[in-house]
């Protein structure tokens, strides 16, 4: 079972095949959920305290739930859901785990920055590495375009629709993860 969801993972990374072709096993989407949620609490670690961190990543995976529920729920595709799930995450974990190193990198400018908001009147003594952003940037349009294939495959939409809705999905999970953030912030104090 692990050799076919890691091979659907690869296989829908590079656009050849769709989240109906991940394995169909209710039962793993609690492991990849915990995976994904680690993977992204990882990632805002090098930022944010770490109980925000989880608080944030766990609120990441929800929204992905939410969002792909109501995609396909207003489809009329709900028996579409634990495979598009499952792949969004999957997916999302494994560019997210590329992305980490790189991220490594840039996290000393930003929580310098997040201490010292007047660099920002200073652009010239706030810089980031060119490499380390364009490679960021490749992968996060990689990200974009990966979750636009499966949404246009698991909702039956063309690739125009898929990325649209992928831009609305990723509006929405902003502005719910700004709502959790400003939540733990109250709640955990000075995220």
């Amino acid at each position: 079972m692990f050799a076919s969801l890691v091979s659907a993972t690869v296989r829908i990374l590079f656009f050849r095949a769709g989240p109906q072709d991940f394995p169909y096993e209710p039962r793993l989407t609690l492991p990849i959920a915990v995976a994904a949620a680690g993977v992204n609490a990882l990632m805002f670690v090098q930022v944010l305290p770490v109980a925000t961190s989880l608080l944030l990543a766990a609120a990441l995976v929800a929204g992905f739930a939410m969002t792909t529920r109501a995609l396909l729920r207003a489809r009329n595709l709900d028996a579409r859901f634990h495979q598009t799930y499952a792949a969004l995450l999957a997916t999302n974990a494994v560019l997210t785990l590329a992305l980490l190193p790189f991220f490594a990198q840039i996290a000393p400018t930003l929580r310098e920055l997040a201490s010292n908001p007047q660099l920002l009147e200073h652009p010239d003594k706030f810089k980031l590495p060119q490499s380390t952003a364009f490679i960021m940037n490749m992968l996060n349009f990689w990200s974009i375009g990966v979750m636009a294939w499966i949404f246009r495959n698991a909702a039956n939409l063309s690739i125009l629709l898929g990325l649209l809705l992928t831009f609305v999905v990723g509006i929405v999970l902003l502005f719910f993860l700004a709502f959790i953030s400003s939540f733990a912030g109250l709640l955990l104090g000075g995220a």
